[in-house]
């Protein structure tokens, strides 16, 4: 699947990479996953992915811990989540786009909420930009 960056992500995973190797490896593979198994992450063989059901858009959340396929030796903290959307390039196929990253450590689910809008405003600001791809929304949200 193709996988596209919002510049504020790439901007944090340069940090990311600046601060702890491993912990970017962990976030690498999980992309890598991403972009080798599309929306086969999250059809329930695998668990590095989830769905963020509360999101008005077609949203989920890559997840760095409990350990899985991509990270399997990721098994405290930090608790990272990668948030990124699915769009439609004009033409019919899907794109992933990569949002937000952050710790959910020490907030707990109550990282989500503030995220998820984060996340939102950038899949829309992202879209504008760049007008061959439409943010996916889902049924019952349109």
């Amino acid at each position: 699947m193709e996988v596209q960056y919002h510049p504020l992500f790439k901007r944090w995973l340069t940090e990311l990479a600046d601060g702890d190797e491993e912990i970017f490896g962990e976030v690498m593979a999980l992309l890598v996953a991403l972009e080798q198994h599309g929306r086969g992450l999250h059809d329930g063989t695998r668990d590095e992915s989830h769905p963020i059901v509360t999101a008005r858009y077609d949203l989920h959340a890559l997840r760095r811990t409990p350990p899985s396929q991509s990270t399997p030796y990721a098994i405290g903290p930090p608790v990272y989540r990668v948030i990124y959307g699915y769009c439609t390039r004009h033409g019919g196929t899907d794109v992933a786009v990569v949002l937000t990253g952050g710790d959910k450590t020490t907030l707990g689910n109550h990282w989500y909420p503030p995220n998820i809008a984060e996340s939102q405003t950038r899949l829309e600001q992202y879209t504008r930009q760049h007008a061959d791809l439409t943010a996916i929304v889902k049924r019952g949200n349109r």
